[in-house]
């Protein structure tokens, strides 16, 4: 098969460590050639080997003219860089975003790689590009020898499937032209054009749910580009760390998009314009940077005690004697683990008459967690063991019949596997029975029978953070042991915080709802939603909202992220806070 040849665009030669990540990774993809680094020469004299903070620019978005907005913000006032000081000191405390800062020459790496390096002359940068204060450089590195020249005639004569703007960098119509697919870019201000903001600061400051991107295939000067991925992901509590969080999960869904191009060899099509009726927020000035000192001090401070205080989030079941439809779940009656546990992820089972409740128990000795059961009578609610305990953490066990057998899917995202357990003798006996996808870090993944074929729903992390909470995916296949599971076309089916990961599985008189997790500012589990699947097949989905499910109708509850029910008994979870044991 023929490999996709891809070019980079960048701004200067010295780029981010999320374009020289992706440097990277085309020139080891096997189904992906890069082909051409091409540097704009039309930067500023003098600001070759500058790089201005990531965090302080509002970075054009890439489909925007040159001349619409400038690729560099204005100058961000003092108090601000003061922020940012603080904010690259909090940054060290998280390993998986140390480099967020690090500025690489990228063209000095590819040419190592053996890579093409060439400047590419982009009419209008220059002119759109304000000198950066002293303040706003991150790093001064050596600019480096002069690059050699391309023309466009040459440029076009490379055959190149796909440009790929780096940087937030503005791509000219005729360079967009030079490749058979066009270019594309990730946009990060798609709802905020001419906006100078830095990217991810506003919806800290606000304290906003979450933080969206789209990736857009590039329109001429002056038009808004076609959006062909978008999605958001759970805001942070500090702006630096929220950014870097939402670079490196978009990132991730760029090589996604990259890989399916190359499989596929055309670009998915294009979503349907929105109108956008929000405010278009600007630079932060001195007021808003120490009203964010202060609310950030304050989130610290609030971090800092709870971890003094041995203060640590419970999670606790609350029982409905009703159906789902008609449990009113503030009668539910709250039923708490043992001391040093706590038990989340309720899956009720009704076997030989009785009522079986498979859950995460979790222990904070540990910081693990294994599956145990718990029996619901009419008196009260009993555990009766564990029923199954591995080397890693295990919640969300799913359950579902195939052929006569009981089997179960819990979370096993720390193996890099979604894995299947047959029950040998029910409810405290299972063992392992196959791994239906291998090489996968997976979340709450659930299995259903559907007009002949068996479908598979689970959340998926491609970025390495560990974080599942947004991109949900579906897949198919003849049968749930087989392992021969086929991936469904609209993958994924939702890159959002709302909807993207699972809370549960209700199938009610031949119709199927699946629950999906809300997640907060800074929150994992603020509430969940009911779904119900309306249309399901090899090339088609799509579902309705049924329902919010709330949480504040528990005294002290700070969120509710599962539901189960058998028809005559609903159990919820919910979230509070506690004294560690």
């Amino acid at each position: 098969m023929k490999r996709l040849r891809v070019g980079l665009l960048l701004e200067t030669r010295a780029s981010d460590a999320y374009a020289a990540a992706l440097c990277d990774w085309l020139v080891e993809s096997r189904d992906l050639e890069l082909a051409l680094v091409l540097v704009s020469d039309g930067a500023a004299p003098g600001r070759a080997g500058r790089k201005r903070h990531p965090a302080a620019q509002g970075r054009t978005a890439p489909h925007t003219a040159p001349h619409t907005a400038p690729r560099i913000a204005p100058r961000i006032p003092l108090l601000f860089a003061g922020v940012m000081a603080i904010e690259r000191q909090l940054l060290r405390h998280y390993e998986a975003h140390r480099m967020h800062l690090d500025v690489v020459d990228v063209a000095a790496l590819a040419a190592a790689r053996r890579v093409p390096v060439r400047s590419v002359a982009l009419p209008g940068l220059a002119s759109a590009a304000a000198p950066a204060a002293a303040s706003d450089v991150l790093a001064d590195a050596a600019p480096g020898p002069a690059l050699p020249a391309i023309s466009y005639a040459e440029l076009a004569g490379l055959e190149l499937d796909l440009l790929v703007c780096c940087d937030g960098v503005a791509c000219d119509e005729r360079l967009g032209r030079v490749a058979r697919l066009g270019a594309i870019g990730i946009d990060y201000r798609r709802d905020q054009i001419a906006g100078s903001a830095p990217i991810g600061f506003w919806e800290t400051y606000h304290r906003a749910r979450k933080t969206g991107f789209a990736i857009v295939r590039l329109g001429r000067a002056g038009e808004a580009g076609q959006v062909l991925v978008e999605g958001a992901f759970r805001t942070k509590y500090a702006f630096l760390l929220n950014q870097a969080h939402l670079f490196c999960k978009a990132h991730a869904q760029l090589r996604r998009l990259l890989g399916d191009v190359a499989a596929t060899g055309a670009l998915p099509a294009a979503r349907d314009p929105v109108p956008y009726s929000g405010c278009c927020p600007a630079q932060p000035d001195s007021l808003h940077a120490l009203l964010y000192t202060l609310k950030l001090a304050a989130r610290l401070g609030m971090r800092g005690a709870r971890r003094m205080l041995g203060i640590r989030h419970k999670w606790t079941l609350s029982v409905t004697r009703s159906g789902w439809r008609n449990a009113a779940l503030w009668r539910g009656v709250p039923v708490a683990a043992p001391d040093g546990h706590f038990w989340a992820d309720p899956f009720l089972r009704v076997h030989a008459g009785r009522v079986y409740c498979f859950v995460e128990d979790y222990v904070y000795a540990t910081n693990r967690a294994h599956i145990s059961v718990l029996e619901i009578t009419k008196a009260d609610v009993k555990c009766l063991g564990v029923a199954l305990q591995e080397g890693f953490h295990l919640s969300f066990p799913f359950l579902f019949e195939y052929g006569g057998h009981l089997y179960m899917c819990p979370e096993t995202s720390e193996s890099n596997q979604i894995r299947i357990y047959k029950c040998d003798e029910f409810p405290l006996r299972w063992s392992l029975d196959s791994v239906a996808v291998d090489g996968i870090s997976a979340a709450d993944s659930m299995f259903f029978e559907h007009r002949g074929r068996w479908w598979l729903l689970t959340s998926i992390d491609r970025s390495g953070l560990n974080d599942h909470c947004s991109e949900l995916c579906l897949f198919h296949a003849p049968d749930p042991l087989g392992g021969a599971w086929t991936p469904h076309p609209m993958n994924p089916l939702y890159i959002d915080t709302d909807m993207g990961r699972n809370a549960g599985l209700i199938v009610d008189e031949g119709r199927i709802y699946r629950a999906a997790q809300r997640q907060g500012f800074d929150q994992y589990g603020e509430g969940l939603a009911l779904y119900e699947i309306v249309e399901l097949d090899e090339t088609r989905y799509s579902e309705r909202k049924v329902t919010d499910i709330r949480h504040d109708y528990l005294q002290r509850s700070l969120g509710s992220h599962h539901i189960s029910s058998d028809g005559n008994v609903t159990v919820v979870d919910f979230k509070t806070h506690c004294f560690a044991p």
